[in-house]
C-alpha cells in the first residue's frame, strides 16, 4: 500500500483534536477515532435519543472532511437484538452533502471540505462544523420521535436496511400488519446483510412479533 506524503499523514489526528474542541461546548462527546478512516462524536441522550456525527479522515493526496449524522433511538436496543448484533445502529441518517444540497445546492463544491495540509485544517474544520450547526442538528432534531422517524424512512429509496428499521419502528410504535409488511419487504429485496443476518433478523422479529 503506498504512503501518505507527510504533511496528508498529519491531518487525521489535527482534524480530530479540533472537531474534539470545538464540538465540546454544544454537547458532542468523541467516542471513536480511527487514524486515516474517521473520527465519531455523540451527543449524549435526550429522552432515549442519542445523536451521531462522523467525519471521514481516509484519502491520499488530501482529506475531504466528508461527513454524515444520524439519530439512534431507543429501539436500537431491540434492532440490535433482532440481528443479534452489537455496536451503534441509526434508525435514520444523511450524509451532509446531501443535506446542503437539499438545501441550498450552489453552495454543494468539490472542494467544501477539502484539506490538503495541515496549515487547512482549521478553515476546514470551521467549515464542518458550521454546516454541523446548520444542517446536521436540524435533520437530528426533526427526527427525534418515532413518527417521524417513520415518515422520513417512507419517503426514502428504500433497501435492506430501511425496510429493517421501517419494521422495527412500526412494531414499537404498534403498527404490527405495516411491520409485518415491511419484514416482507425486507426478505424480498437484494440482501445487504451478510452471514446469516437476513434469516437471523426475520427469525427472531417473527419470534418476538408473530408471523
Amino acid at each position: 500500500m503506498t504512503s501518505r506524503p507527510e504533511q496528508v499523514a498529519q491531518i487525521p489526528m489535527r482534524v480530530a483534536d479540533r472537531l474534539t474542541e470545538q464540538l465540546a461546548a454544544g454537547g458532542w462527546r468523541r467516542h471513536r477515532f480511527v487514524p486515516d478512516v474517521e473520527v465519531a462524536f455523540v451527543h449524549e441522550p435526550v429522552h432515549g435519543v442519542v445523536f451521531h456525527f462522523s467525519v471521514n479522515l481516509a484519502g491520499r493526496d488530501g482529506v475531504s472532511l466528508s461527513s454524515s449524522v444520524g439519530v439512534e433511538h431507543a429501539a436500537a436496543e431491540l434492532q440490535r437484538q433482532l440481528f443479534g448484533r452489537t455496536g451503534t445502529v441509526c434508525q435514520v441518517g444523511a450524509s451532509m452533502i446531501n443535506l446542503v444540497q437539499d438545501a441550498e445546492p450552489s453552495k454543494v463544491t468539490p472542494l467544501r471540505w477539502w484539506v490538503a495540509s495541515p496549515e487547512q485544517v482549521d478553515e476546514a474544520v470551521a467549515q464542518v462544523v458550521a454546516d454541523l450547526t446548520a444542517y446536521g442538528e436540524p435533520f437530528q432534531v426533526g427526527n427525534q420521535t418515532l413518527p417521524k422517524v417513520i415518515e422520513t424512512l417512507l419517503g426514502r429509496p428504500k433497501s435492506q436496511v430501511e425496510y429493517g428499521t421501517l419494521a422495527v419502528c412500526l412494531a414499537v410504535s404498534g403498527d404490527l400488519p405495516e411491520a409485518r409488511a415491511m419484514l416482507a419487504k425486507f426478505g424480498a429485496v437484494r440482501q445487504v446483510f451478510a452471514g446469516g443476518m437476513t434469516e437471523t433478523f426475520i427469525h427472531n422479529f417473527t419470534e418476538r412479533f408473530g408471523n
